[in-house]
């Protein structure tokens, strides 16, 4: 797969889980991913547990924008790593939300069969200027 291709491959699981398509997640979620939390912990393996991340926070929350921005994809191998900026409204518990941050995707496959094994979110807050 070339740069364009994992790029669309992760806008495809961005709108798979913003439609609450969630069921369809498992077409890009390897069956041992790992989730791991901003800060590094907690950390969830398993694909029950990640969809269940996405329908936890979909039951609270009204997404108002999502929008993702400058991708980066290394690949090597059997490993390719997905990278880009995301920014976000939700509407939650009556309060309005806003964060922005940079999305960073383990995937391993090859050909055209790749999944995510790997995915964790660093806050811009967090990010070295």
């Amino acid at each position: 797969m070339d740069d364009a291709g994992f790029i669309s491959f992760a806008e495809s699981l961005d709108r798979c889980w913003m439609q609450g398509r969630l069921q369809d997640l498992k077409a890009f979620l390897a069956e041992d991913v790992v989730f791991v939390a901003p800060g590094g912990t907690p950390r969830s393996e398993g694909i029950a547990p990640a969809i269940e991340s996405y329908r936890q926070f979909l039951s609270h929350a009204q997404v108002n924008s999502f929008e993702t921005s400058n991708h980066v994809v290394t690949q090597r191998g059997d490993t390719a790593i997905v990278e880009y900026e995301w920014q976000m409204a939700w509407l939650a518990g009556g309060e309005e939300h806003q964060e922005s941050g940079r999305e960073v995707l383990v995937l391993a496959g090859g050909g055209e069969d790749w999944r995510v094994v790997w995915r964790t979110q660093i806050p811009k807050g967090a990010q070295a200027k």
